[in-house]
């Protein structure tokens, strides 16, 4: 009698193990299962992300190759479907007449000064940097600014003018204070005939500010082009400032001779 009591509680214990046993089984079973479903899952979204993304990518590249060229000051596309993303786009552009960037030291930026639709402002006003001390490093940037006439029929067609952010003992003129949170301004006059600028950083990077007495004609397009996924929930935005295109920078450079440089 007690050895078929022993040999039952042996098989209950054994049963017991294998119970467990097939529940630990089962639990990691379904975690593997649920892992590759989310796997899965996550893949198929960033499938679709990237679609969603091109097509707002598409977006800004159709504007830039085919919609700048518009009347009034903002552009609006109906909502088009880009072939091969399955999905909606629709894609902005506004016209910005004030000249906000970054510059690189030594590079140009671009200002047109008048067109037909707009008259030639009074005075022409530069901020820049954002920096204010002068004493460490190189300090803020330094500017090279040039303008070029097509009414002059004598004397020279380009007028040149350099401003420092700071007094360096020279004959460089120093900007006055700045406005719209940058450190200095220059504040330059026109002449009738004056046609575009030309703004060249010098000694370090600046940011940039360029406005008017009155209205300039464009200076970038803003250009924001959202796609929204037709299989999901998917929406993707992009948005890029288009500045207008820099003369050759040949006419960077100008030659001061004085009386005595001779051929």
């Amino acid at each position: 009698m007690q050895l078929m009591q022993h040999t039952r509680s042996q098989s209950g214990q054994v049963g017991i193990i294998i119970i467990l046993i097939m529940v630990v089984l089962l639990t990691f079973g379904l975690s593997i299962a649920s892992r590759s479903t989310r796997e899965v899952a996550l893949s198929q979204q960033e499938e679709e992300s990237n679609r969603v993304f091109n097509a707002a990518e598409a977006g800004v590249e159709r504007a830039l190759a085919t919609d700048l060229d518009f009347e009034g000051e903002e552009f609006d596309s109906e909502g088009t479907i880009i072939p091969g993303t399955d999905s909606s786009l629709d894609y902005n552009i506004r016209k910005n007449r004030i000249l906000e960037t970054r510059l690189i030291e030594g590079t140009t930026a671009m200002v047109q000064m008048q067109d037909i639709d707009n008259a030639l402002p009074t005075n022409v006003y530069i901020d820049w940097s954002r920096e204010t001390d002068c004493g460490t490093g190189k300090g803020p940037a330094s500017l090279i600014v040039s303008i070029y006439n097509t009414a002059v029929s004598t004397g020279s067609a380009v007028r040149h003018y350099a401003y420092a952010a700071c007094d360096r003992n020279d004959d460089i003129a120093v900007g006055g204070n700045g406005s719209n949170g940058y450190f200095k301004r220059a504040t330059i006059a026109t002449t009738p005939g004056d046609e575009f600028m030309r703004v060249k950083t010098v000694y370090n990077d600046t940011f940039l500010r360029v406005s008017a007495s009155s209205t300039l004609p464009t200076q970038a397009y803003d250009i924001r082009s959202e796609a929204t996924s037709n299989l999901g929930n998917e929406a993707r935005t992009v948005e890029v400032k288009r500045t207008l295109s820099v003369a050759p920078s040949v006419m960077d450079f100008a030659l001061f001779s004085g009386t005595s440089l001779t051929k």
